[in-house]
């Protein structure tokens, strides 16, 4: 199970294309760059990995479970905000092949890493967004 994490706001480029998307909407990279450090800053393993056709891919691991942090943003088409959208991370715990047959150890929403993303959301963006996992 994935869980899609969102948040609104105007902080990160989705306006300018850069010179290496592989598509038109691959923005994240400056997103992830902030939510590695951030999430760094309070303890977190996190690295940025690469860029995807759709965004950021990213991993982390918290409390000894590791993650893969997907990200993509959507635009408003707001002229007089270019930047402003919905920000998702898609969240995925890493389970084996066993894990996954017996329906063991799924990511969901309540999961103590996505209380944790939201918060470290709320506390660096909060005025100018809204977060929720779903």
């Amino acid at each position: 199970m994935i869980v899609d994490i969102t948040c609104c706001t105007d902080r990160f480029n989705l306006s300018v294309p850069g010179a290496d998307f592989v598509n038109d909407c691959c923005y994240g990279e400056d997103f992830s760059k902030w939510l590695v450090a951030a999430l760094s800053n309070i303890g977190v393993e996190a690295d940025l990995v690469c860029m995807e056709d759709f965004g950021w891919a990213n991993q982390a691991s918290y409390r000894g479970v590791d993650y893969l942090m997907c990200v993509a943003g959507n635009s408003e088409e707001d002229p007089a905000r270019p930047d402003y959208g919905t920000w998702h991370v898609m969240l995925e715990r890493s389970r084996t092949l066993k894990e996954k047959f017996l329906g063991k150890n799924k990511t969901s929403r309540t999961t103590p890493f996505a209380a944790r993303l939201c918060k470290c959301w709320n506390k660096r963006v909060s005025n100018r967004s809204r977060s929720s996992a779903k």
